[in-house]
């Protein structure tokens, strides 16, 4: 897999950037405020929510636009 991959939680203002199998960046708009969470999994539980992004298990996520996506992730 070519990595990054963005995703976003369907309808709410969450987004990830996962940069790894094992590793994300989540974004979460708070207010008017971006608060930015660098994850690193070490435990299955972390890896799993990894592998359910990706295959977009259960409807919870989406696959934003790319360009805005990353100009988000660029905005921090």
């Amino acid at each position: 897999m070519k990595y990054p991959v963005y995703r976003k939680y369907n309808g709410v203002d969450t987004w990830f950037k996962i940069i790894s199998e094992t590793a994300f960046i989540e974004v979460k708009r708070v207010g008017r405020q971006l608060v930015r969470t660098h994850v690193t999994a070490t435990q299955f539980p972390e890896k799993q929510f990894i592998r359910d992004m990706l295959a977009l298990h259960e409807q919870r996520w989406v696959v934003p636009d790319t360009a805005l996506a990353e100009e988000l992730f660029n905005e921090l």
